[in-house]
């Protein structure tokens, strides 16, 4: 009883700064190695992957209930895809990065594509931070 009572405060702060770091997430070591997406709304991220040549791929899954036309990918790049891309479908889109450096290599990239919906053509946009390491 004596040691926590002389001790306790030295116990507390290395407590409380061990749940801050926790927080911080400097030891979450999966979402370093592993693949994974936040974010996106209507277009979600089936698959994707970073290619060596610092090309980010990904398969887009229509979760809207009504097609879809015009994707774009914001900042440059394309989509391939059904015009329109019906409920349930996948488009493929790609787009060139700089510095992602060599295979292996951990990457979180922001992606965003824009969307016009079939029924009054309104233009919107389905984003989210994908992250990964490279192929």
């Amino acid at each position: 009883m004596e040691y926590v009572t002389t001790y306790g405060w030295a116990i507390l702060i290395v407590i409380i700064i061990g749940v801050v770091i926790w927080q911080l997430g400097l030891f979450d070591m999966k979402s370093r190695f592993s693949s994974g997406y936040s974010g996106f709304s209507v277009l979600v991220p089936i698959d994707w992957s970073m290619n060596s040549g610092c090309t980010l791929t990904v398969q887009l899954a229509n979760g809207a209930g009504e097609d879809l036309s015009d994707l774009n990918v914001v900042g440059g790049g394309a989509c391939t895809n059904d015009n329109p891309l019906p409920p349930g479908e996948y488009s493929i889109c790609t787009k060139a990065l700089s510095g992602c450096g060599g295979a292996g290599n951990y990457y979180e990239e922001n992606f965003a594509v824009t969307y016009n919906r079939s029924i009054d053509g309104e233009v919107f946009q389905s984003a989210g931070t994908l992250w990964g390491n490279t192929e």
